[in-house]
């Protein structure tokens, strides 16, 4: 594997790339750092693993894709759309908001009118993450980020992150989550891996592959090809056959399941497009070679 190319993009356009590993078939093909490695927040990379978390629970016996909201949450006052929202919608950005929120807490989060019927409409938006969050810590008594250190961190060879929490004390979930690129690849070969890991499936194969697939349309964008494709389970389904981590900095975990390969990267790029579409142009090539 020879990252030249990919190298001299990224320079030529001044793009804020911090590093990249290239694995495939069981071992390493390249890296590149540009700056020493460090943690750094990985911005919406974090929904992916709020998704692993979720799948965890379900093989656990403590969620279903079903369960509704209120179950955990009950409201005041009937309303036939938030009684209908269920983990399902949450997971597939198909609430039913019609705006974009930042979650605060939970009674914010709590207090939105939806304009739309939960699963017919995609919209990206962090409080569909935020309230997994809340609903995970409601089914296990644990926040997130603790549910998940014995569960995923600790076996994946990742000392405890830092991912904040809320006011109220849940782990916020579409962000915050602070991690090298090292770890990064850590968990892009977990996923390869259909959720195996030295032996123990710390997920079911099962739920990577749906939560990886496309469950939902997305709506256009000026990202030709790459944000249209679909949504699966808080991942991006995009171009030749790959699946994605997205961070809204140039933090990706791009995965092509056909050809055994992970590519992981850290970035802090404002409009990062560029950054993948060089992979698509100077290293998928190699990977198929």
């Amino acid at each position: 594997m020879d990252l030249k190319s990919y190298i001299e993009e990224i320079e030529s356009k001044k793009l804020n790339v911090e590093g990249i590993i290239v694995y495939q078939r069981g071992r390493e093909l390249a890296q590149h750092r540009w700056i020493p490695e460090a943690r750094r927040v990985i911005w919406s990379v974090s929904k992916s693993f709020v998704s692993i978390a979720a799948g965890i629970a379900i093989d656990e016996g403590k969620l279903k894709l079903s369960d509704r909201l209120t179950k955990f949450f009950p409201r005041k006052k009937a309303d036939l759309r938030w009684d209908s929202l269920n983990l399902e919608h949450l997971l597939t950005m198909t609430m039913g908001l019609g705006e974009i929120i930042t979650p605060q807490n939970l009674k914010k989060s709590l207090s939105y009118e939806l304009s739309r019927d939960p699963g017919s409409y995609f919209l990206y938006d962090n409080n569909c993450t935020f309230l997994i969050s809340a609903m995970l810590t409601k089914a296990t008594g644990l926040k997130l980020r603790d549910y998940l250190i014995d569960r995923l961190f600790h076996p994946l060879g990742i000392p405890d992150p830092n991912w904040p929490e809320s006011k109220d004390g849940y782990t916020i979930g579409w962000t915050g989550l602070e991690l090298t690129t090292s770890e990064l690849s850590l968990f892009g070969r977990f996923l390869l891996s259909k959720g195996k890991w030295e032996g123990k499936q710390l997920v079911s194969a099962s739920w990577i592959e749906a939560a990886t697939r496309t469950q939902v349309s997305t709506r256009p964008s000026e990202d030709v090809s790459d944000k249209d494709v679909g949504y699966g389970y808080q991942f991006w389904t995009c171009r030749f056959g790959a699946y994605r981590c997205d961070g809204r900095d140039g933090q990706f975990i791009v995965v092509f399941p056909a050809l055994d390969a992970v590519i992981s990267i850290n970035s802090s790029q404002e409009n990062p497009k560029h950054i993948l579409w060089a992979i698509w142009d100077h290293i998928l090539p190699q990977l198929k070679g």
